[in-house]
C-alpha cells in the first residue's frame, strides 16, 4: 500500500503533552500580558477621562463661586469658597494665582509677596511696608515691582531670609509649560495628581484697587488639584481582578490542554500502532505478487493500492478510471464494465449483486500479462479488485497442454499406426499427384478444381486433427483461407496459383516437423514396420492347406465349394470391422467436447460384425470425421443449457452399423439441440439457393439435406473446427460415390439422427474404380 511521504512525519507521542502545555502556557502568558497591558491602559484612559470630567466640573463650580468674591475683593468669602471646594472628595487643593503673583492662595494658605516701589525713572523708593501690611496686599499699585529684590537692602535681606529660594517655591508660581485652550482652560496630569486651571479675564474696569487693569486682560488663574490615588487604586483593583479571571481561565485552558494532549498522545500511539500494522500489512500486500485496489461508483481508483498495481498497469493509478486501466483500447468493454458497476452500486438485492459480479471479466491480457481478477464488496459503495499475475501459470499450462497434445499425438500414432500411415500415404498422393494435376487445369475448369482441392484439404485437416497432429491442422486451415480468397478472385482477376503452391510448401514443412517428433520419440523402426500384415494361426493354416492342394493337385478340385469358400475367406482377410474405421472419430469427438468444456459420454460404436474392404469404404468413413466434430461442436449443448432443458448434463453420441439385405446402414445420432429448420430456410434464401417462395414450399426433410450442400453453413463465424460449409459436402460426395443416400431426422431440443444407406461392395464399379485410380494419380 502507499506509504506516507517523508515530510509527513508524526510527532513523538512522549513529547506531545509537555509541548502542548508549553505552547498553551506561552500563548496564555502572551495573551495575559497583552490583555493586562491593554486593559490597564484602557482603564487609565477611562480614569483620565473620569478625572477630566470630574476636574472640569469641580473647576466650573469653583470658578462660578469665586468670580464675584474676587471681583468684589471679598477675600474672606473667596477663601471660604476655596476651603469648601478643597474639602470635596478627591480634591487636594484649590489655588488662585493673581496677575502679579504677589499674593497666591492655596487651600486657605496665603503667600504675600513684598512690594518694591520705583519711581518713573526706575529708582527704588521707600517700600512703604506699613501700607502693605495694613492692606494685606489688597491695594497694589502699578509702580510696585519685584526688581528691587536683588538691588535693594530689603530685597537682599529677604533673599537671606528665604535662603536664596526662588519665588515659585513660596508663592506657587504657575508652570510655564501650561497651554490654555480657547476656553481659557488648561490641565496637567501627573502620576499621582491632576491639575485643572482656568484663566479669569477682566470683565469690567476696576476703580478701587486694580485701576490699571483693562477689560479682557487676565486677572488671574484659578486651579483645582485632584488626587488620582483613589482612581489608581480602583484601576489597579480592576486590573487585579482581570488577572485573577485570566489566571482562572488559564488554569482551565491548561487543564483542557492537558486532557487534549493526553488524548492526542493516545491517538498518536494508536495511529503509530495502526501505521505499524498497516506497514506490515502493506509489506505483505506489496510482496504478495497481487494487486489490490478499490474504487467507488465514479470508477476513480482510491489512493490506497498495492505497489504491484503499478507494475501491472505501468503507471501510478490513483484517481484514474479503473475501466480505462483495464480496457485501454476497447471502448465497448469499458462501457459495459461501467454499466455493470453502476448496476452493482444501485442494486440492493444481494443475490442480484452476486449475479452481476459473476458477469464481470475474470481474466484479462494486459501489457503482455495474463491477469486474474477477483471482485470483493467491502461495502455497498465501494468495490475491491484483487489482481493476480497468472502469466507464468498460463505459460506453464500452455507448455503442459503442448506436452499433453504432443503425448496424445505420439500415443495416437503408436496405437493407430495403420490409420496414420494410410492418411500419410493419401496426403502424399494428394500433394504429389492430385494437387499439381488440379492446379494445372485450364482456367475454365479451375473453379471445379479449386472446389475439389478445398474439400480434400478440409478432410485432411479433420483427419490430421483426429490423429492429434500439433501444427499441420492449423496450417491446413490457413490453406483453406487462401483457397477461399483464390475462389473469390476467379470472377475479378487472374488467380495467383503460386499462392497455393506456397501454402502447400508451408503445410509440408509443418508435416515434416510433426514427423520429426515421431522419429525422435518412436525411432526409425516405427516407420520401417509400416504395412506389415498380421495373420491368425487359423488363417495361416488355411492358406497352407490351400497351397498344398494347389501344388499337389490332391483333394477337391479348384472349383469345389470348399475351395470357393476358402478363396472367398482369403479374399476377405484384408477386410476390417466397420467400427474400426470409426473408432478414431469417436475418440476425437470426446476430446473435442472436453476442449469446448462440454460433457460427452464415451461414444458408442456398434458395428454388429460388419466387415468391409477398407480401400472401398475408407474415404467415406474418413469424411464422417466432419459429422462427429459438428455434433460435438454445435450439436451437443453445454451442461448448464442441458440442465435448463431438463436433460442430463452429459450428452450422448451413438453410432450403429448393421447389414440389411445387400446394404450397409450407418446410423449416427445425438441428443443435442437439433437442427433449426427455419434458420436453414433463411440461410438458403440468403445464399441464393432458392427464392423465399420456393423455400416456403420445401418440406422439412428437404431442408435438412441442405446442410450437405457445398459451402452451406448456418454458423456466422469461421473457426478451425467448423463454419466453412465444406465438411458435410465431402460426406455427401463420398456417400454418392458409393451409390448411397442420406436421410436426416431431427427434433429441435431433442437431437438429430443421420442415416446413411450404402450398398455392400466388394469392389468398386469400373467407372468409379477408374475415377479413384485417377484421383490417386
Amino acid at each position: 500500500m502507499e506509504k506516507p511521504k517523508p515530510g509527513n512525519r508524526e510527532p513523538n507521542p512522549e513529547r506531545v503533552v509537555p509541548r502542548f502545555l508549553l505552547i498553551a502556557f506561552s500563548c496564555l502568558l502572551l495573551i495575559s500580558v497583552a490583555a493586562g497591558f491593554i486593559f490597564y491602559h484602557y482603564q487609565k484612559q477611562m480614569m483620565d477621562g473620569t478625572i477630566r470630567e470630574q476636574g472640569s466640573g469641580i473647576l466650573s463650580s469653583y470658578v462660578s463661586q469665586t468670580r464675584d468674591s474676587i471681583e468684589k475683593g471679598q477675600r474672606k468669602t473667596f477663601q471660604l469658597v476655596m476651603d469648601n471646594t478643597a474639602q470635596l472628595e478627591g480634591v487636594t487643593a484649590t489655588t488662585l494665582y493673581p496677575r502679579e503673583g504677589l499674593m497666591n492662595y492655596r487651600s486657605g494658605t496665603v503667600t504675600v509677596g513684598l512690594p518694591f516701589v520705583h519711581d518713573q525713572e526706575g529708582k527704588l523708593l521707600n517700600p512703604n511696608l506699613d501700607l502693605f501690611e495694613k492692606t494685606r496686599g489688597m491695594f497694589l499699585r502699578k509702580d510696585w515691582h519685584l526688581v528691587g529684590r536683588f538691588d535693594s537692602a530689603a530685597g537682599r535681606a529677604h533673599l537671606a531670609q528665604v535662603e536664596g529660594k526662588s519665588c515659585a517655591q513660596c508663592h506657587y508660581v504657575l508652570d510655564e509649560n501650561l497651554r490654555f485652550d480657547n476656553r481659557n482652560r488648561a490641565e496637567m496630569l501627573d502620576a499621582r495628581v491632576a491639575h485643572f486651571y482656568e484663566r479669569i479675564p477682566v470683565e469690567g474696569k476696576c476703580t478701587v484697587c486694580h485701576t490699571y487693569w483693562r477689560v479682557g486682560e487676565t486677572a488671574g488663574v484659578l486651579g483645582v488639584t485632584i488626587d488620582k490615588t483613589a482612581f489608581l487604586r480602583r484601576t489597579q483593583e480592576s486590573t487585579r481582578q482581570l488577572l485573577y479571571i485570566l489566571l482562572a481561565i488559564a488554569t482551565v485552558v491548561l487543564a483542557v490542554t492537558y486532557l487534549v494532549a493526553t488524548m492526542y498522545r493516545r491517538i498518536l500511539i494508536t495511529r503509530r500502532q495502526l501505521a505499524d500494522k498497516s506497514d506490515r500489512l502493506a509489506g505483505l500486500l506489496n510482496n504478495s505478487g497481487q494487486g489490490f485496489l478499490s474504487f467507488g461508483p465514479d470508477l476513480a481508483v482510491e489512493p490506497e493500492y498495492s505497489r504491484e498495481c503499478v507494475a501491472f498497469f505501468g503507471e501510478e493509478i490513483a484517481g484514474k478510471s479503473v475501466a480505462a486501466l483495464l480496457f485501454p483500447e476497447d471502448s465497448h468493454e469499458r462501457e459495459r464494465f461501467s454499466l455493470n458497476i453502476d448496476r452493482i452500486a444501485h442494486t440492493e438485492d444481494e443475490f442480484q449483486r452476486d449475479i452481476l459480479l459473476s458477469l464481470m471479466p475474470k481474466e484479462l491480457y494486459l501489457n503482455n500479462r495474463y491477469l486474474d481478477i477477483s471482485y470483493r464488496l467491502p461495502d455497498t459503495a465501494r468495490l475491491m479488485l484483487i489482481i493476480t499475475d497468472i502469466t507464468e501459470q498460463r505459460r506453464l499450462e500452455a507448455r503442459v497442454a503442448e506436452e499433453q497434445t504432443r503425448l496424445r499425438f505420439i500415443v495416437a500414432a503408436a496405437t493407430e499406426s495403420a490409420e496414420l500411415f494410410e492418411v500419410l500415404d493419401d496426403y502424399q498422393n494428394f500433394t504429389e499427384n492430385t494437387l499439381p494435376r488440379l492446379l494445372a487445369a485450364p482456367d475454365e475448369q479451375l473453379a471445379g478444381s479449386l472446389a475439389e482441392i478445398y474439400r480434400q484439404v478440409h478432410t485432411f485437416k479433420g483427419l490430421f486433427g483426429q490423429l492429434e497432429f500439433l501444427h499441420l491442422p492449423r496450417r491446413l486451415h490457413q490453406f483453406e483461407s487462401a483457397l477461399n480468397r483464390l475462389r473469390r478472385d476467379l470472377a475479378g482477376k487472374q488467380p495467383d496459383r503460386a499462392l497455393l503452391e506456397k501454402e502447400q510448401e508451408l503445410a509440408d514443412q509443418a508435416l515434416q516437423q510433426e514427423l520429426t517428433v515421431l522419429r525422435e520419440t518412436l525411432g526409425d523402426s516405427f516407420f520401417a514396420r509400416r504395412g506389415h500384415l498380421s495373420l491368425t494361426a487359423e488363417q495361416t493354416e488355411m492358406l497352407e492347406r490351400l497351397a498344398d492342394r494347389l501344388l499337389q493337385a490332391k483333394g477337391p478340385a479348384l472349383d469345389s465349394e470348399e475351395t470357393v469358400e476358402m478363396l472367398r475367406r482369403i479374399k476377405r482377410l484384408r477386410y476390417v470391422a466397420f467400427g474400426e474405421l470409426l473408432s478414431g472419430h469417436a475418440k476425437t469427438a470426446v476430446r473435442l467436447a472436453e476442449r469446448l468444456e462440454k460433457e460427452l459420454a464415451p461414444v458408442e460404436v456398434e458395428d454388429n460384425g460388419v466387415r468391409v474392404a477398407p480401400e472401398i469404404y475408407s474415404p467415406f468413413t474418413k469424411s464422417l470425421i466432419h459429422l462427429f466434430r459438428n455434433a460435438a461442436d454445435h450439436g451437443i449443448e453445454g451442461p448448464e443449457e442441458r440442465l435448463e432443458q431438463g436433460k442430463e448434463e452429459e450428452g450422448h453420441l451413438r453410432c450403429r452399423i448393421f447389414a440389411e439385405d445387400d446394404r450397409i446402414i450407418v446410423e449416427i445420432d445425438d441428443d443435442g439441440r437439433g437442427l433449426d429448420v427455419e434458420a436453414i430456410r433463411r440461410k438458403g434464401v440468403s445464399a441464393g439457393l432458392f427464392t423465399p417462395d420456393q423455400g416456403a414450399a420445401l418440406d422439412e426433410a428437404a431442408l435438412r439435406l441442405l446442410i450437405f450442400e457445398d459451402e452451406f453453413s448456418t454458423k456466422e463465424e469461421v473457426s478451425e473446427l467448423s463454419g466453412r460449409g465444406v465438411g458435410l459436402a465431402a460426406v455427401r460426395m463420398e456417400t454418392e460415390r458409393l451409390g448411397g443416400r442420406i436421410e436426416v431426422d431431427s427434433t429441435v431440443g431433442q437431437g438429430t439422427s443421420f442415416r446413411f444407406i450404402l450398398p455392400y461392395l466388394e469392389s468398386l464399379p469400373q467407372q468409379q474404380h477408374d475415377a479413384a485410380m485417377e484421383k490417386k494419380q
